[in-house]
């Protein structure tokens, strides 16, 4: 079975023409969409076309009617059949294979999955599919090979992309492709001259939440006490919800105490590639592990704790108290330390909390 990827369809098909079947699957939607754009254009206008959504009721003879419908007229005909679930069930299976056994002529299926596992590889409709027409997988990219999946997305739209901006943008997109090929084609209409900054992107996302999670861990990167609380702020004035970026502070204490414990150790490159930190941000990762007491780390483990027993347990302490002291700790500011050890439920919470919201 030939495997393809979404990039390399275009040429395949110039270069062999449409196959009688094609197998599309994988959980990205962009890059489906971009495969079937791909297909689609190389049938004409006369061409006919049909879009299937596989449901509890789908009929099934519907495969075999068109086919006899069909062959009375000759014309190209494209049928996109899409399986929600990867399992078109025992009447599907048997009609799939049924199809697969006789082909009509001028016809394309496009069948269309989402993540694709050995249990359906290994299914008898999908073998007889496949041995008539390519898998082309729509999986997104790993975030290793996302920054040039970014790079030439961004080519495009005829835009460049500034040093370390790739690897930000694989930060923030990574597993939602669709929603960076809709920010760079806005980009492409907001920037003058082509060029994406970080200070460009610091301008044109000011308003969006889905890089307020992002920018809050800049903030905390660089130390930023203020501004860490000031994107807080904003993150929980468009929805009150600390587990959507609780994990940024749980990584980050991680990834710390692990450097702190590796202090010494010249090489800590497989310690970056498991944890996906960009070779831009090492060097700071480096300086706060360093700088950073066991107490600190200690303290800081303690209260992430707390926070995870108050969001998932309802342990009475306040989740933003909380997040505040963490804030403090990570971006290394002296009185953190101190107020942490003393912090009790309810003591404190009402002043910190003023503080908090006044910035």
């Amino acid at each position: 079975m030939q495997t393809l990827f979404p990039e390399q369809l275009s040429q395949y098909i110039e270069r062999s023409g449409v196959p009688p079947v094609l197998l599309l699957f994988g959980d990205d939607l962009l890059l489906r969409m971009d495969a079937i754009d791909v297909i689609r254009q190389h049938f004409g206008h006369d061409a006919e076309k049909y879009h299937w959504i596989q449901s509890k009721d789908f009929e099934w003879k519907q495969l075999s009617e068109l086919e006899q419908s069909m062959s009375l007229f000759g014309s190209d005909t494209l049928i996109e059949l899409e399986l929600p679930e990867n399992k078109p069930g025992k009447e599907g299976s048997n009609a799939l294979h049924s199809y697969a056994n006789q082909l009509p002529e001028n016809h394309t299926l496009v069948v269309i999955g989402s993540y694709l596992k050995k249990e359906h590889q290994n299914s008898r409709w999908f073998k007889s599919l496949a041995e008539h027409g390519p898998l082309i997988r729509t999986q997104s990219p790993d975030k290793a090979r996302l920054p040039v999946f970014i790079h030439k997305r961004a080519q495009k739209y005829q835009l460049t992309l500034a040093e370390g901006v790739p690897e930000l943008l694989s930060d923030w997109f990574e597993g939602n492709l669709l929603a960076l090929d809709q920010e760079l084609r806005k980009w492409q209409l907001l920037s003058d001259s082509g060029v994406i900054t970080h200070e460009f992107l610091t301008d044109a996302s000011s308003d969006s939440s889905r890089f307020n999670v992002f920018a809050l861990q800049e903030s905390i990167q660089a130390g930023n006490y203020k501004d860490a609380l000031h994107k807080l702020t904003r993150l929980l004035d468009e929805e009150n919800d600390f587990h959507r970026f609780v994990w940024i502070l749980q990584r980050e204490i991680q990834l710390l105490t692990t450097l702190k414990s590796h202090a010494g150790n010249t090489d800590v490159s497989a310690l970056f590639r498991r944890n996906m930190i960009w070779s831009n941000q090492q060097p700071g990762y480096i300086k706060r592990a360093e700088s950073l007491s066991v107490e600190t780390l200690h303290q800081l483990h303690y209260l992430i704790e707390r926070l995870e027993m108050a969001l998932k347990q309802d342990s009475g302490e306040s989740p933003l108290v909380l997040t505040v002291h963490l804030l403090g700790l990570l971006c290394q500011k002296e009185s953190s330390l101190t107020a942490a050890h003393s912090l009790q439920p309810f003591s404190q919470p009402l002043q910190l909390e003023n503080t908090f919201i006044s910035l």
